[in-house]
């Protein structure tokens, strides 16, 4: 997220534990509760785990039961990332726009990577060891599965200045009230940028995973004058067969960057 250097309260990703190298030894199939969330929240801490994470899988991408293509995709989000946040934490080069540019680097990669880790944390075929090499939690097998939303999240402007917007949302059933609906842990954000408004998701990417509202949201100089169009559905933990789960989407919210 945008403002500041994005590691305080404006982020919306999970407070979580350190990881070091991202590598424990564990006791293979060892009997585990489920830990901490697992994606940290400081940008350093986060940079190891996110290249832990995408060198394991480059390797061997079946061993964690995902393919090459999975993958490339995770290498291509880490690549941004590195650029963005060696620039933005050079002090020659850490400026305002470095800075937001960091921040939506990992909103993207967060946003990208977090379903493939869910993926691996819940595969049955991937070892213990495999899955805390690689920097995901265990599964608890006793959670209750969690049936996905029926509501559509309401999104809306708070303010948008020079490389900032600030949104917040609602549940469609609880208009005035900041709580989520049953289940849901977070609302998973989708952007678009173009020289007008998008109309649909399909056209859209991973932004963010907001867990409070209203969150920040960080924009480049260099698409002033665009229109940044947001969707936003509610995700939750976990649901039948141990996968998360997504509700409608809403409708688009289209804010001209400034």
């Amino acid at each position: 997220m945008g403002g500041g250097d994005g590691e305080a309260d404006g982020r919306a990703f999970d407070t979580a534990q350190k990881h070091g190298a991202c590598i424990r030894a564990e006791i293979e199939d060892a009997p585990r509760t489920m830990q901490n969330p697992y994606i940290p929240s400081r940008d350093a801490d986060f940079d190891s785990w996110l290249n832990n994470f995408d060198t394991l899988l480059t390797a061997s991408p079946t061993t964690y039961g995902l393919t090459a293509p999975d993958a490339v995709i995770v290498a291509g989000v880490t690549a941004t990332w590195n650029s963005d946040y060696a620039t933005a934490t050079n002090p020659g080069t850490r400026t305002t726009p470095a800075i937001a540019a960091k921040d939506a680097s990992r909103n993207a990669a967060t946003a990208t990577v977090r379903p493939y880790a869910i993926q691996i944390s819940r595969n049955a075929g991937v070892s213990n060891m495999d899955k805390t090499n690689i920097g995901v939690n265990l599964p608890n097998p006793g959670r209750t599965p969690i049936p996905p939303p029926t509501t559509q999240a309401v999104l809306s402007l708070v303010s948008a200045i020079h490389n900032q917007q600030t949104l917040a949302y609602r549940d469609s059933a609880t208009p005035t009230s900041k709580a989520k609906p049953f289940g849901a842990i977070s609302l998973e954000v989708w952007q678009a940028i173009g020289t007008s408004p998008a109309v649909s998701p399909a056209t859209a990417s991973p932004l963010t995973l907001a867990t409070k509202s209203p969150f920040v949201v960080g924009t480049l100089s260099g698409d002033a004058g665009k229109f940044a169009t947001y969707f936003g559905r509610w995700t939750t933990r976990s649901g039948p067969g141990g996968q998360a789960q997504s509700g409608p989407w809403s409708a688009p919210l289209s804010v001209v960057i400034v």
